[in-house]
């Protein structure tokens, strides 16, 4: 009886030590994702916000440009010019004339109850000629709704003065110089 006890004992460890080693299996190969942080994490909304520096505010909008997406373009032949500087530029539109006309424009692509709210366009400096251009243009609605996307052929005219893309440039010509500098 004895004997019985003892190997009914010894069954049951060994069942439980394997149950043991399988959850210990599962866990390693999913392990628990501690964070330690005192701050909540920000939003998805927080997080997009965060990635878009005013540049200035007029009677149309807000400007604002992605300060990750400054970047200089190669050229057909795989060379950099240093001169040429794309960047990601939002309006979102203030100017209520102007809200109105765009809703009549898109009225057939906004979702119910949306309006169109901002555009983000893809711009293109040259900073030695002081010439810019809109490669292409997005405009959406407040919902997030692509209402149209235009791609122009890139040419660039001279960068008139007092305006969003005078202020761009500035910016544009800053990081050339940072990247000059850092390449020293």
């Amino acid at each position: 009886m004895m004997k019985k006890s003892i190997m009914l004992l010894t069954i049951c460890m060994m069942c439980l030590f394997a149950v043991s080693a399988s959850a210990a299996e599962k866990n390693a190969e999913a392990p628990i994702n501690w964070e330690i942080s005192m701050m909540p994490k920000p939003t998805a909304g927080e997080i997009e916000a965060a990635r878009w520096s005013i540049i200035l505010e007029n009677n149309m909008g807000v400007y604002a440009y992605d300060m990750d997406s400054l970047y200089f373009p190669e050229e057909k032949n795989g060379i950099v010019n240093k001169n040429l500087v794309n960047v990601v530029v939002k309006t979102v539109f203030t100017d209520k004339d102007l809200l109105k006309k765009m809703n009549k424009t898109y009225a057939e692509k906004l979702a119910k109850k949306e309006k169109v709210q901002y555009c983000e366009m893809l711009m293109q400096f040259n900073v030695a000629d002081k010439t810019y251009g809109v490669k292409q243009m997005d405009v959406y609605g407040s919902k997030g709704t692509k209402l149209e996307t235009k791609t122009n052929n890139g040419e660039l005219i001279p960068v008139p003065e007092k305006t969003f893309a005078e202020a761009m440039l500035e910016i544009c010509v800053q990081s050339v110089n940072n990247t000059a500098e850092n390449q020293k």
